[in-house]
C-alpha cells in the first residue's frame, strides 16, 4: 500500500480529522474571549470535568511516555519513578488547590507582587518565562522525536517541531486559555487512548506477559531501580518528591489553571485527580518500555544502561512501539494523541503571555484598552513560543532540560510556601534566599565549564569557596537536599534578623487567604489605605477584604507566632486521607501487575 511521509492513507485522514475538530473547537472557543481574564484565566468558569481534562494535559507531555517507556527498558519496571517521582507529592494538591484559588490573581507573578514587592514580581517573572521556554521546548522535542520514530524517519524531528509549532500557535493566539482547556478535554481522552492502546498490541506480537517475564527476569520486574541505576533508588525518589512539592506551587500554569476554576471544589478535584490519572497512565508507559526491549532487544544490546548512548537508544523504543505495534488508522490517531500531549504547550504560551502583559507590559504601558492588553498577551505567547523552538532545536537532552527546567523553577519555591504561611518572610529574605540557592545549584549541578559564560576569576572563586565547605561531589539527591535546606534555612535566618514588613501591608493579603470563594462580601473592609488599594483588590474586582474577620478561619494559637494557615475542615481531611490511599493503591497495582505472567 501507498505510504505519506512514512504512513497509510487512513492514518493520514485520522490526523486530518482530529485537526478539523480541534480547530472547530478553537474558533468556537474564540468567540467566548472577550478580556484578559477570559484569555488567561477562561473567565474562571471551568467546571471538575474540564479541570481534570486541564491538569491532566498540562501535566501531561509526550516527552515523559518516551522517557519512562526509555528508562523501564534499561533499569527495569523501577524506571517508572522519572515520573511517580511525584505520586506521593499528588496528596497535598488536594490542600494546595484552594489556597491557590483564594488568592484570586491571574498570575503567580501577582501573588508576589501582593505578598512581598515589584522587585520579587520581577524577578519571579523572569524566572518563569524561562521555566516556560524551557518546558515548551522539552514540549516539542519530545513529540518531534516520538513523530519521528512512529513514522520510520520519515518526517525527522526538527521538520515536526516547526510544524507543531505552527499549527498551536495560530491557534492559541485565537482563543486562549479557554480553547485550551475545551481542547484538553478532548485530548485528554485521547491521551488516556495513547497510554492504553499499544499494550494488548506489544503483548500480542511477543507471546504475552508470560513471554515478557521469562526474557526480562524478576531483577527487571521490581518497581524499585536496583541500586547500580543511579536514578529511580530511594535517595532519588525522595529528593525528588521534596523538590516536586516545593516546587509545583510556583509553575507558572498551577496558578492559571488553579485560578480558572468556578470554585475552590473544582479546583482542588481538578488539580489532584487531574494528576491521579496522570500516575496511572505511567503505569502504561513502563510496561510499553518493557514490552518494547523484549520486541526489539538489539536496541539495548551490549550498552551500559547507563550510559548516555543507552538513554539515547532506549528513547527510541517507544517512536517504534507506535510503529509496530498498532495496525493501520490506530497508528494515525496515536500520533493525532502525541499531537494532544503538544497542545500542553498551549496552556504554557498563554501563561507566559500573561506573565509578560501583566508583570511586565501593564507597568511599563499602563491605563490602555483592556483589547490593547489582550493583543499583546496574543502576541507575547507567540514570542515565547518562538523561543521555544530555539531551545528545542539546539538541545542536545531532553532529560538534561528536565533537571534544569524544575531545579531553576524549585529556586522560587521557599518564597511562596513561607510567603503564604509567615508573616515574617520579607523581601530581603527572599532575595538572600535566591542569590545563596543559585550559587548552591551552580556549584553543585554544573562543572566550570558549563559556565563558562561567567569571568573566570568569578568561576574559580565560586568552586573554591564550594570546595571548602564541602558542597561538591556528592550524588544528585543529596545536591538537591543541600540546595532546598540553603533556599528555606537562609529565607528563615535573614527575616527573622531584618524588619518584617507592615501589618496593613500584610493584613489585605492573608485576608484572601483566609476568605472561601463566594464570601468575599460576608469579610469586606469598610476602609483600605489608598496607597494600599490596588495590591488589596489586584483580582478581586474592587473588592477589599477585612483581615480581623476573615482571620477567624485560621488557627489562633499558630497566629500568635505570625504562621497563618487556614482552619482545616473535614472535607480538607477526608479528602487528603483518601488521596493517600489512591497512592498506596497504585503502588500496589504496579507490584501486581509486575506478577502476571510468571
Amino acid at each position: 500500500m501507498t505510504t505519506y511521509f512514512g504512513l497509510k492513507l487512513i492514518d493520514l485522514a485520522v490526523i486530518i480529522g482530529y485537526f478539523v475538530i480541534v480547530a472547530l473547537v478553537g474558533f468556537w472557543a474564540s468567540f467566548k474571549v472577550k478580556t484578559d481574564e477570559d484569555y488567561f484565566l477562561g473567565g474562571r468558569s471551568f467546571g471538575k470535568g474540564l479541570l481534570i481534562m486541564h491538569f491532566l494535559c498540562t501535566g501531561t507531555h509526550s516527552e515523559h511516555a518516551v522517557q519512562v517507556a526509555g528508562a523501564t527498558a534499561r533499569v527495569g519496571l523501577g524506571g517508572i519513578w522519572y515520573q511517580w517521582m511525584w505520586l506521593f507529592s499528588t496528596p497535598f494538591y488536594w490542600l494546595i488547590a484552594p489556597i491557590l484559588r483564594r488568592m484570586r490573581v491571574i498570575t503567580a507573578g501577582d501573588f508576589f507582587r501582593i505578598r512581598y514587592n515589584r522587585s520579587l514580581e520581577i524577578l519571579y517573572a523572569v524566572v518563569a518565562m524561562a521555566f516556560l521556554v524551557l518546558s515548551i521546548a522539552m514540549l516539542l522535542r519530545g513529540a518531534g522525536a516520538a513523530i519521528a520514530g512512529a513514522t520510520g524517519g520519515a518526517i525527522p524531528t526538527d521538520r515536526s517541531i516547526y510544524i507543531l509549532a505552527i499549527l498551536f500557535s495560530t491557534y492559541i493566539m485565537v482563543g486562549g486559555l479557554m480553547a485550551a482547556a475545551y481542547t484538553d478535554y478532548l485530548q485528554g481522552v485521547m491521551i488516556i487512548t495513547l497510554s492504553i492502546l499499544l499494550i494488548p498490541g506489544g503483548l500480542g506480537l511477543v507471546g504475552g506477559m508470560s513471554e515478557v517475564q521469562s526474557k526480562l527476569g524478576p531483577e527487571m520486574m521490581s518497581i524499585t531501580a536496583p541500586p547500580n541505576a543511579q536514578e529511580g533508588d530511594m535517595g532519588f525518589v525522595i529528593a525528588m518528591s521534596l523538590l516536586g512539592l516545593v516546587g509545583i506551587v510556583v509553575q507558572p500554569h498551577i496558578m492559571t489553571a488553579s485560578g480558572s476554576g468556578k470554585t475552590e471544589w473544582e479546583a482542588r478535584i481538578g488539580m489532584c485527580f487531574g494528576n491521579f490519572i496522570k500516575r496511572f497512565l505511567t503505569i502504561a508507559w513502563a510496561f510499553t518500555g518493557l514490552i518494547a526491549v523484549v520486541r526489539f532487544p538489539e536496541i539495548l544490546a551490549g550498552l551500559n544502561p547507563n550510559s548516555e548512548e543507552a538513554k539515547h537508544a532506549g528513547e527510541t523504543l517507544f517512536g517504534m512501539a507506535i510503529q509496530h505495534f498498532l495496525g493501520d488508522g490506530w497508528r494515525g490517531l496515536m500520533i493525532a494523541c502525541i499531537i494532544a500531549g503538544v497542545t500542553s504547550a498551549e496552556a504554557m504560551m498563554v501563561v507566559g503571555s500573561g506573565i509578560f502583559t501583566r508583570n511586565f507590559y501593564m507597568h511599563a504601558v499602563p491605563a490602555v484598552a483592556e483589547k490593547h492588553y489582550l493583543w499583546v498577551g496574543r502576541l507575547s505567547s507567540t514570542g515565547i513560543l518562538i523561543a521555544g523552538i530555539v531551545v528545542a532545536s539546539v538541545a542536545g537532552s531532553v532529560t538534561q532540560l528536565i533537571n534544569i527546567a524544575f531545579q531553576l523553577i524549585g529556586l522560587m519555591g521557599a518564597a511562596f510556601w513561607l510567603g503564604a504561611t509567615w508573616r515574617r518572610a520579607n523581601p530581603i529574605g527572599v532575595w538572600t534566599s535566591f542569590i545563596a540557592s543559585v550559587y548552591v545549584w551552580l556549584v553543585t549541578g554544573f562543572q566550570p565549564k558549563d559556565i563558562s559564560w561567567l569571568p573566570t576569576p568569578v568561576v574559580d572563586s565560586l568552586f573554591a569557596m564550594a570546595d571548602r565547605i564541602s558542597i561538591r561531589g556528592h550524588e544528585r539527591p543529596i545536591q538537591i537536599l543541600i540546595m532546598l535546606c540553603v533556599e528555606f534555612g537562609v529565607l528563615v535566618i535573614v527575616s527573622l534578623l531584618t524588619k518584617s514588613q507592615e501589618a496593613r501591608q500584610l493584613d489585605p493579603f492573608f485576608a484572601r487567604l483566609h476568605t472561601p470563594i463566594g464570601s468575599e462580601e460576608e469579610f469586606a473592609a469598610t476602609n483600605v489605605p489608598d496607597e494600599l488599594h490596588e495590591s488589596a483588590t489586584l483580582g478581586m474586582h474592587d473588592v477589599r477584604l477585612d483581615y480581623s474577620k476573615a482571620s477567624s478561619n485560621g488557627y489562633p494559637f499558630l497566629q500568635k507566632w505570625g504562621i497563618e494557615i487556614p482552619r482545616m475542615t473535614w472535607s480538607d481531611w477526608g479528602g487528603f486521607l483518601a488521596a493517600w490511599g489512591l497512592v498506596f493503591a497504585l503502588i500496589g497495582l504496579l507490584a501486581w501487575l509486575a506478577t502476571l505472567g510468571r
